[in-house]
């Protein structure tokens, strides 16, 4: 269940600093959303990309325990 939910904190951080700036930018308070906005974006590609390595390797366990069992099986 956690290995799930990790994979969308990226998105949730991305929606909502995308929200930040969208409600931001309509309200006439300035400028102020900016910096977070521009501060926290490289978070996200980083978290995009640990979930993907995450996942890549899980696919790879699975694809190596797969090959494991076919020769097994044949073997």
């Amino acid at each position: 269940m956690r290995q799930r939910i990790s994979y969308w904190i990226p998105a949730a951080l991305c929606g909502f600093i995308s929200f930040m700036a969208l409600f931001g930018s309509v309200l006439p308070y300035g400028n102020w959303w900016k910096p977070p906005f521009f501060a926290f974006l490289p978070m996200c590609f980083f978290l995009v990309g640990i979930a993907m390595y995450q996942m890549s390797r899980e696919v790879r366990e699975l694809r190596q325990r797969l090959a494991e069992l076919e020769q097994k099986g044949s073997g």
